[in-house]
């Protein structure tokens, strides 16, 4: 059995998601620890009062590299996890939000492999849509006569639901070192590598498995929360709370997908549920909820009330 720790980076906006995610967690692996990657300046003290959950600060982590991994590039701070304390033979890493709704399979991750996609599939050259889908969200082959990849075998992956061996830590630090400065999203005439730390991972993901210095497996274990309730029969809330296989192993509910209450997202009953847990408290739940609900009419408010004076601005 792999050491195996379950790693989470976190903005402030998704605390909340987070919050279902960790719940669902304890619920499926309570085993599993936990480490937050927290990005910014927000509160995380409940967060912390998890028994298995470690929060560390991407600025701690930046002091040690000086690569400035934030934002869109804050997953590669994974890659020093080990350097910080954090050694595990396996990190799993899941964005904040999802929740789990199966258990994680660790047969799959046993595997003598180095690299695994929980959310992607395969494409050949030849597949003219998701070639593209792969210009436009990671890289595009033409762009990289440096290196050589496998015309009929290409990873398309999100960054979001993947796991990395410890032993590829070393060579990924060391691509990741030269290519650095085409990752700075400020860099806006330099579009070799998009999405940051997808584009990043799906080039080189690609070009190691291609020169053969890494094993890589996939298995898409996990669907987006804009796909309906209905295609998924066995994604209940019932098979949840008893255990049932669902087969699906997490939600990712991403931008086209989020709401501002939990209930009015798709799968939205698990979702509640898992946040309910995380409180084990109604009252708390209904406090830190309304409060939430309260800050995001109060920004929508201010942004609107910005915009319109902006505009008005303008006319004068």
């Amino acid at each position: 059995m792999k050491k195996t720790a379950i790693v989470i980076t976190l903005g402030k906006h998704h605390v909340h998601y987070c919050k279902a995610l960790i719940a669902s967690i304890e619920f499926f692996n309570p085993e599993l620890p936990i480490v937050i990657i927290k990005d910014g300046v927000f509160n995380t003290k409940s967060l912390e009062k998890r028994k298995n959950v470690s929060v560390v600060n991407s600025k701690e982590i930046n002091k040690i590299h000086q690569l400035d991994l934030y934002i869109l590039l804050n997953k590669l701070n994974i890659l020093f996890l080990p350097q910080i304390g954090f050694d595990f033979d396996c990190y799993i890493h899941l964005d904040a939000d999802s929740i789990l709704t199966n258990p994680i399979e660790y047969e799959f991750f046993n595997q003598e492999s180095d690299f695994f996609i929980l959310q992607g599939n395969i494409i050949k050259k030849n597949d003219n849509e998701k070639m593209n889908n792969l210009a436009h969200y990671a890289f595009n082959l033409l762009d990289f006569p440096e290196y050589s990849f496998d015309d009929n075998e290409l990873y398309f992956f999100s960054a979001s639901h993947i796991a990395i061996n410890k032993r590829i830590i070393p060579k990924l630090i060391e691509l990741l070192k030269k290519h650095r400065y085409e990752l700075n999203k400020e860099f806006i005439n330099d579009k070799r590598i998009r999405f940051n730390d997808q584009g990043f991972l799906n080039l080189m993901i690609n070009y190691l498995s291609h020169i053969k210095e890494i094993v890589v497996k996939i298995k898409d274990m996990g669907i987006y929360g804009k796909q309906a309730a209905k295609d998924f029969p066995k994604l209940t809330l019932e098979n949840i709370k008893n255990k049932i296989d669902t087969e699906v192993m997490f939600i990712h509910y991403t931008a086209p997908s989020r709401k501002v209450t939990m209930k009015a997202h798709n799968f939205g009953d698990l979702l509640d549920y898992f946040l309910r847990l995380f409180y084990n408290n109604g009252y708390l739940f209904y406090i830190d909820e309304n409060l939430r609900y309260a800050r995001h009419y109060r920004d929508w408010f201010w942004k609107r009330a910005k915009n319109k004076l902006k505009h008005i601005s303008k006319k004068i």
